[in-house]
């Protein structure tokens, strides 16, 4: 920073000072910003507010650095500057006393004179040599003339080079006092940071902590599912199996009968049934009632975290809905799981059969029980925002064998 710049002295026209209006209009924009920022609440303050208030914070500190980087400069500068007018003055001085010798060392020559050769010269009966004696001491106090401003020159010239020290050393004084204040102001504006980053840290903890549960959630209700359907194909295919034995044994009965009665026609084996169905086919599956009129708020797949750019899975697609809002069965169902699950909330799971189901999350209530056979419409809960929710919302999932799929191809 230069000397005309520490000592107050006016800037070189008007451009220079608007320039510097918009700069001191920017620091004071940035501490406003930074001091919004400190007083923002990071337990109800949103993502993207912690991570603007913490911009706004470490744009203030910066600002402050360079404030203070430029104010050690000055003082450095300033504290050289000084040291330079300094010692000029002690040169000026030593130059005034050489003056002063000289001035002294003339008069002695005009007025002492050698001896016996002083004043009473100018009585000498040779007018000729009395002129020159005359020009001669003229010529002496002119000299001293000239000794004298030389004089008042060099003392003005060590005044100045006085005065520019006091001035500087001033200056110096002032700057120092400004760099403390700044000090102190970059002090708190970290301090502020160190708490909002210690906010945001925790909000990306949290957003990994949530995305390690969910994670956990989802692999929990895959084995859930496939061990429920596996109990409930296990179920039907005993319920199939006795049916069929009922029937054999109905039958067997029936030809026992008819051959006591009537001598074992042959037309009789034409109402025998064996009771064999062909295996399941695993078909297409669609659901055939959107569950909510919400807008999707969320696909499926990957969220990406807008602020701290941390990736988290999406295992099914979000409806926005009002709070007690209908939930439908999306198809024909039998209700395979009702009740709380960690992260979903209360939650129910149809299952469709050929390995299909359906999943419905968030409820505020659940509005059926386990094996409740359902269609396509029929109302299976209500809109809430249990669990892991923002809002009121319905979480709702397709999965085959138990394995989340996007549901978008499957809507209505």
């Amino acid at each position: 920073m230069s000397f005309s710049l520490l000592v107050g002295t006016a800037t070189s026209g008007q451009a220079q000072d608007q320039i510097e209006d918009l700069r001191g209009e920017r620091e004071n924009n940035r501490r406003d910003a930074a001091q919004v920022a400190a007083e923002l609440d990071g337990l109800s303050a949103e993502d993207a507010e912690l991570a603007v208030a913490l911009a706004a914070i470490d744009a203030h500190i910066a600002l402050q650095e360079a404030k203070v980087d430029a104010s050690l400069e000055a003082i450095a500068a300033a504290e050289e500057e000084a040291a330079q007018a300094r010692r000029r003055a002690a040169d000026i001085g030593e130059e005034i006393e050489g003056v002063r010798d000289r001035l002294r060392r003339s008069a002695i020559a005009a007025f002492v004179g050698p001896g016996d050769r002083g004043f009473a010269q100018l009585d000498a009966g040779d007018l000729l040599a009395s002129s020159t004696r005359k020009s001669l001491r003229e010529q002496v106090i002119g000299n001293e003339y000239d000794l004298v401003d030389e004089l008042r020159t060099k003392e003005a010239e060590q005044a100045e080079a006085e005065r520019v020290a006091k001035d500087l050393v001033a200056a110096v004084e002032a700057e120092r006092v400004g760099l403390q204040d700044r000090l102190a102001e970059l002090d708190n504006a970290k301090r502020d940071a160190e708490m909002l980053r210690d906010q945001v840290e925790e909000r990306v903890a949290e957003w990994l902590a949530v995305g390690s549960e969910i994670e956990a959630a989802d692999r929990e209700i895959t084995l859930e599912i496939q061990r429920l359907e596996a109990e409930a194909q296990r179920i039907a295919a005993e319920e199939e199996a006795r049916r069929l034995a009922e029937e054999e044994a109905a039958r067997l009965a029936a030809e026992e009968a008819a051959r006591a009665e009537a001598e074992g026609e042959a037309d009789d084996a034409a109402d025998n049934d064996t009771g064999s169905d062909e295996p399941g086919v695993p078909g297409s599956f669609a659901l055939t009632h959107r569950p909510v009129p919400g807008v999707i708020t969320s696909p499926f797949g990957n969220r990406v975290h807008p602020i701290f750019g941390i990736v988290r899975a999406h295992k099914g697609i979000d409806f926005d809905g009002d709070l007690g809002e209908d939930i439908i069965a999306g198809a024909d169902g039998i209700v395979l799981s009702a009740g709380w699950r960690n992260g979903y909330g209360n939650t129910v799971v149809l299952s469709h059969g050929n390995g299909f189901t359906t999943l419905y999350a968030h409820m505020t209530e659940v509005g059926v029980s386990v094996g409740d056979s359902v269609s396509g419409g029929d109302r299976v809960g209500f809109v809430g925002s249990t669990g892991w929710s923002t809002g009121p919302q319905l979480h709702l999932e397709v999965r085959v064998e138990g394995i989340a799929v996007d549901p978008g191809p499957y809507l209505p």
